[in-house]
């Protein structure tokens, strides 16, 4: 499948996102799911969460609890990184495993704003997820400078490119950044070895002929070439530049070595923000991860495992001072207890097998499993 053997390729945004449910009713979908189409006994099922261990993510633990009458075992890490280290321990707790995982993102109802969510503790609106948008940032801040800073103009009937040396792998000795944006030759006419120009008004810059291609895009789309120099802006696209580590000690961690290679794409993300694109990469790419792990434990080898990975949106409705969740559901795993292998759904597949079934309606609600604790307490006279 598409989303399996192009790594390089990040998934569809569209596509992706172009379901999604509120948690009462996933929630209700997937008991369905693991009851009626997996044939998982009702009694053995662990759940297991794979996410952020974010203040806002609280209510798909309750859920959790409301649905499998337990409190999930925890799989994942800061910025919904699976935990390879806990899939043998949560297989020792059940016969079968319902994995609920993926990375989150905020949506602000007020300005319609993707990627904020109100931080209750904090008392403001903040970039979620924390972790994602802390690899992000960097990245997304050369991106920002070389749209601003790459600029075009026209100048005797030839149409130029300004472009700024820290963009040609000319740097200042005095530079530290650990990450530098670097052009890629399909932007300049012939080659970066073509012949350049040094202008004393702009010491710091060259200029070169544009790419025949690229002008014609710009043509195409009815940018207005003079002889002002324009920043290049969104038509900087990820064809055209790479993202090179100076250190390769300045990953901090396997999410950020991970994320790497497809940051050109992230960045110039343009049918959703950044923030919701590094979500749904970091989304995938767990995912596949799981895949490999849940193939190579021998500890889960008797175990029935279906796992569902999407994107959660966090919602925080200000009149009822609450949160909400909505989640994106986007790729499947099922594999029968006793079975080697197991089958992989995309995104279409994964929705269309929750879409055959309607939520359970007598769900175990928080109330009645309180209501159980209690009675339970009463009875040993504690």
């Amino acid at each position: 499948m598409d989303y399996l053997t192009s790594p390089r390729k990040i998934p569809d945004n569209q596509a992706i996102m172009a379901n999604k449910y509120d948690l009462s009713t996933f929630f209700g979908k997937l008991w369905e799911v693991a009851i009626d189409y997996c044939k998982f006994d009702k009694t053995k099922i662990m759940p297991v969460l794979v996410e952020c261990p974010d203040e806002s993510q609280r209510l798909k633990t309750l859920y959790c609890i409301a649905t499998f009458g337990m409190f999930p075992f925890a799989g994942g890490k800061l910025g919904a990184e699976l935990d390879t280290y806990a899939i043998g321990p949560a297989s020792h707790h059940a016969e079968n495993l319902v994995y609920i995982m993926g990375s989150h993102t905020g949506y602000n109802n007020l300005n319609k704003e993707w990627g904020s969510i109100y931080r209750e503790k904090e008392g403001d609106y903040s970039t979620c997820c924390g972790k994602l948008a802390g690899i992000l940032g960097p990245y997304l801040d050369k991106y920002e400078d070389a749209k601003s800073s790459i600029k075009y103009f026209i100048d005797e009937g030839r149409v130029l490119l300004k472009i700024p040396n820290r963009f040609l792998g000319i740097r200042n000795s005095c530079e530290s950044d650990s990450v530098e944006l670097r052009l890629e030759f399909s932007l300049i006419k012939d080659s970066l070895e073509s012949e350049a120009i040094i202008t004393a008004e702009s010491p710091g810059c060259v200029i070169f002929e544009i790419h025949p291609d690229l002008q014609l895009a710009l043509e195409d789309k009815n940018r207005k070439i003079t002889h002002d120099p324009t920043p290049i802006g969104d038509d900087l696209n990820s064809n055209y530049f790479k993202f090179l580590m100076i250190s390769s000690d300045q990953f901090s961690d396997g999410i950020s070595k991970r994320l790497h290679p497809l940051m050109h794409q992230i960045v110039a993300s343009l049918d959703y923000p950044p923030i919701v694109t590094i979500a749904n990469v970091n989304t995938w790419i767990e995912f596949n991860r799981f895949v490999d792990a849940i193939h190579a434990i021998p500890d889960v080898l008797n175990k029935g495992i279906f796992v569902i990975s999407g994107l959660t949106v966090d919602l925080y409705l200000e009149k009822e001072s609450s949160y909400s969740n909505v989640y994106y559901p986007q790729y499947a795993f099922f594999k029968p207890s006793k079975e080697k292998e197991g089958i992989v759904m995309g995104t279409s597949e994964a929705n269309k097998l929750l879409s055959i079934y309607a939520p359970i309606k007598d769900m175990l609600s928080l109330d009645r499993v309180i209501e159980k604790d209690k009675g339970v307490i009463k009875e040993i006279g504690l």
